[in-house]
This record gives C-alpha cells, structure tokens and sequence, in this order.
C-alpha cells in the first residue's frame, strides 16, 4: 500500500477564493426548463456555484487567494522556499502557470515553484508533495496553492454537468516546526479508469480533432473539447473505492472515527457524501458540507469546505482557548484519473479564514504578437 509519512511540518493558513459571479442552479430553468434544474439540486445537493469571468483563470485564483494568506499571516515572502501548484486549467500550455503565480507574488528566485496536473484528488496529493519536499529541506514555509476553471470545459447545454462545477482558488500555508507532529498520507489511483472523466481533445494526443458535436452513450450532445463524465462509473468508484480507502487508513493508523473532530469529503454530491457517512457509521455535524453554496470545485472544495464551515470563528470566538481551536480532521479528495486520497492534520481553526470574491485577473497574461 502507499502510505507516506512526514515529520514537523504543520497547517498554519487556509484561505479560499471564489469568482464574483454567482450563478444558482435555478437560473438554468431559462435554458432546460423548471424540471431539469429542481431534479439536479434534488439529486446532487447543488442550488449554486460561483463561474470565472471570461478573463479569469485558475492562476488568477490562486493568486488572489495567497496574496490574501500571506497578508493576513503577516509572514515574509523571502521566507517562503517552496511554492506548489494544482489544476487542470493552466494559462498556457507552455510554460507552467507556476511561474506565473512566481512572478505574480514576488517569490524570491530561492522558492522552488512547480505544477502539478491533478482534479478533485489534487489536494491531497499536494499536500503530501508539498510536504515532502519542505521536510528535506531547510525551508521555514511553503505555499500550497489550487485553482480550477472547469466550468469553462463543459459544453453549456450538457444539462448532466453544467450546473455542477464551480471555480475557485486556495491557498495553504504549510511551516516547519519543533513540534512532534506526523502526518500520515495514503495514495492511490487506477489508470485502467482514465476514461471515467475526461476531456479527449486539445491536448498533444489530439491537437486539431474537429469541433462537431455528437451523441455521446449518456444521450447528451458534446464535441472532443468539452468534458465527459460516465457518471455510473464515478458514483460507484466513489461509494465502493474510497470508503475502502479511508477504513483501510483508519486500521493503518490504529484510529477510529471518533479520535477525529472533523471529515472533510471531496464535494462531489450529496448522495455520495451521505453514502460515506452512512459507510463510516460518522456523525453528520462532523462531516461540513459546502457544496450547496460552491458546487464541485474539484480539488479545492475540501480547502473551501473547512473555509465555509470554520472561516468566521476567528471572529466570533476570540475569547476561545487554543486547545478549543484544534480540531483533528480526516480529509478524501477523489475523482479523475482516477485517483483518490486519505489523510489527516491537526488544524488551529483560527487559522481558517472567511471565503472571498474576487474579480482580479492578470492583465499582462494575455499574450499578444506585439509582445513577442
């Protein structure tokens, strides 16, 4: 199995942005009718998301979203040695949108800055890279940071996930630390599924695929460069796969349920959520819930969870102790490749803050003849 340990290394600052362009899932009744939208908040749990501007893309998220942990950490950016990036939804195909949030940030050129292309497991698997490199270094702190566009990959009248996806962009600040703290991370993913959801055109496999629309095995109408999800195959993965992923974490670490105060779950839809609790036999307060609000944010939605559930506390509860604020939190991330996810932190939640909107975006990013 992979499991991987890492030492002295902590979760000091969350933080969470969203476009500022809500959309709610009724307003698609103007598009498929009054049925179609109620069935889908019906069946997924999903009333709203938040969709990037048209000049917005992941980078720009995730920028907002560290400009605003770094000020409110008040930490140096010269200390910052690592800088880790998620999505799927890069500005360019070349180079990777990490050196654009590099230079956006003003991170000194000693800050090791990379990308890693992964969905709605990306936070794990970020957090353990992260953290892996930072514990083999001499590095005070790294930024782990996520964005995704996803909504501007689907077709707009793919009534089966257009009301879906929501963007965003987080940031995670991660410090080293005397403390004996360890974190234990399982990783896991299958291949033989890459076809579960995927998006066939526009990459280097196939650059120049036609753009013609056609009936895909779900009855719904697509081309090669819009997103398609077999959404039996998903929901099975996701309600067989992962709770053997997370019993099989719990036996390793020698835990129960009940040494966690929190379950951060992947925001799938609710059905899947409800079959993970009902699988784990957990308490429903402790399994926070966000995806009514944000819709599936892939690999953000477990950092924009903890933001919606925890992000005001700081404010209303500054008469708390420092023992009260810690909170032992479980966390899945899974989806497409497939792959999937376990692990577990000690968080002060104090350090969690309030979800923001957003409209900023690179201006100089667009690239023009004259620029070259």
């Amino acid at each position: 199995m992979s499991f991987f340990k890492n030492r002295g290394i902590k979760i000091s600052g969350i933080t969470s942005v969203v476009p500022a362009n809500r959309v709610t899932v009724e307003s698609f009744s103007e598009v498929f009718g009054e049925e179609i939208p109620a069935k889908f908040t019906a069946g997924t749990g999903i009333k709203a998301m938040y969709k990037a501007l048209p000049e917005q893309t992941a980078s720009d998220l995730a920028t907002a979203a560290a400009e605003k942990l770094i000020e409110k950490k008040e930490i140096d950016r010269n200390e910052i040695g690592l800088m880790v990036l998620v999505t799927q939804s890069p500005d360019y195909r070349r180079p990777s949108s990490a050196s654009v949030v590099q230079k956006r940030l003003k991170l000194p050129i000693e800050c090791s800055c990379m990308e890693i292309n992964l969905g709605c497991s990306g936070f794990i698997y970020g957090l353990q890279t992260a953290m892996s490199l930072m514990a083999a270094s001499d590095m005070k702190y790294g930024l782990l940071l996520m964005g995704e566009t996803a909504s501007k990959l689907v077709h707009p009248f793919d009534k089966s996930i257009v009301m879906m996806y929501g963007d965003a962009g987080a940031a995670v600040l991660l410090e080293k630390t005397e403390d004996d703290i360890e974190t234990i991370t399982l990783l896991r993913s299958d291949g033989e599924r890459y076809k579960a959801i995927i998006l066939p055109a526009g990459g280097f496999r196939d650059m120049d695929a036609p753009h013609d629309r056609f009936l895909c095995s779900d009855g719904i109408e697509r081309s090669l460069y819009d997103i398609y999800m077999d959404g039996t195959s998903v929901f099975s993965f996701s309600i067989s796969d992962v709770p053997k992923a997370l019993e099989d974490y719990l036996k390793y670490t020698e835990t129960t349920s009940d040494d966690y105060d929190i379950f951060a779950f992947h925001q799938a839809n609710e059905f899947i959520i409800k079959q993970l609790i009902r699988k784990l036999k957990l308490k429903k307060d402790s399994v926070p819930v966000s995806l009514d609000h944000y819709g599936n944010t892939g690999g953000i939605s477990i950092p924009i969870t903890l933001c919606d559930a925890f992000g005001s506390y700081p404010d209303s509860n500054q008469e708390s102790g420092k023992e009260s604020a810690m909170k032992r939190i479980l966390m899945s991330g899974f989806g497409i490749g497939l792959s999937w996810g376990v692990t577990s932190v000690s968080i002060d939640i104090r350090d969690v803050f309030p979800i923001e909107e957003t409209d900023d975006y690179y201006r100089e990013g667009r690239i023009t003849p004259d620029m070259l």
